[in-house]
């Protein structure tokens, strides 16, 4: 089963634990409407009503904005234990710099079982082509975080300092990637090998291709046979950047 799709129904082993959840979610949501809401956590009005009525659980990430929204600790959202509001995680904090209360407090800042499962790896609103090429991007600052589960992590033997997630434009890489994919990018990995999926770029220009090396050229394949190959010859790999190789696709099936 997809890694991700894990991550994104992390309490669907209990029925009551998803209702508890749902519960707190209506009470959050209170009288305002699902549209209402789902503006204010920059989500859709489907993904909220669909969280409301136990029909589907958010992942990390959406938890996340969720508890934002509400102005609600994610811990409580999640479990129902801990301070409700933020605000009185925050008067605790403050009050524990006058009353000595550090063990408790962060006692209660520790991260719950369920949260210390996940690294949040940065995502960056750059879309490698799985065309004929996409603007390249010199954004520093992720624009979001994708929850992966440690463990899977470490199986895999990667560093979370190592990963990022950028998106895929375009066909040419149709079936296995298409337009609007999530990819994890270990940016470790700058040794071309053959048959795997890198990302490369070449001055503003970024791909994302399948990758053949041969003894005189790199061929950079695409899997959808409309699209041509494209050989960069050994005199010309100067001026190509292997960001990093493709380790990780994920798609999305629905609202």
């Amino acid at each position: 089963m997809d890694e991700l799709n894990k991550v994104e129904r992390p309490h669907s082993s209990s029925g009551g634990e998803v209702e508890c959840f749902s519960s707190r979610l209506t009470e959050i949501i209170g009288s305002d409407s699902a549209r209402s809401f789902a503006m204010k956590a920059d989500l859709s009005q489907t993904a909220i009503q669909k969280y409301s009525i136990g029909d589907s659980t958010p992942n990390v990430e959406r938890l996340i904005a969720i508890a934002k929204a509400g102005g609600v600790t994610v811990e409580w959202l999640v479990t129902g234990n801990g301070p409700k509001y933020q605000k009185d995680f925050d008067a605790l904090v403050s009050q524990s710099h006058t009353d000595k209360s550090v063990d408790v407090v962060a006692q209660m800042a520790t991260p719950s079982g369920f949260l210390a499962e996940f690294a949040l790896i940065p995502g960056y609103s750059v879309q490698v082509s799985a065309g004929w090429g996409s603007e390249g991007s010199d954004e520093v600052e992720p624009s979001r975080h994708l929850a992966f589960r440690k463990r899977w992590l470490k199986w895999r033997g990667f560093a979370e300092k190592d990963l990022v997630v950028v998106w895929a434009k375009g066909d040419s890489m149709e079936p296995i990637i298409s337009n609007n994919n999530t990819l994890l990018i270990n940016m470790q990995r700058t040794e071309l090998t053959d048959g795997n999926i890198f990302v490369i770029r070449n001055e503003n220009q970024l791909w994302v291709k399948r990758v053949q090396v041969m003894p005189n050229a790199w061929l950079l394949l695409s899997d959808n046979p409309l699209y041509k190959a494209i050989e960069v010859p050994m005199d010309e790999q100067h001026s190509f950047q292997v960001v990093g190789q493709v380790v990780h696709i994920s798609k999305d099936i629905g609202d």
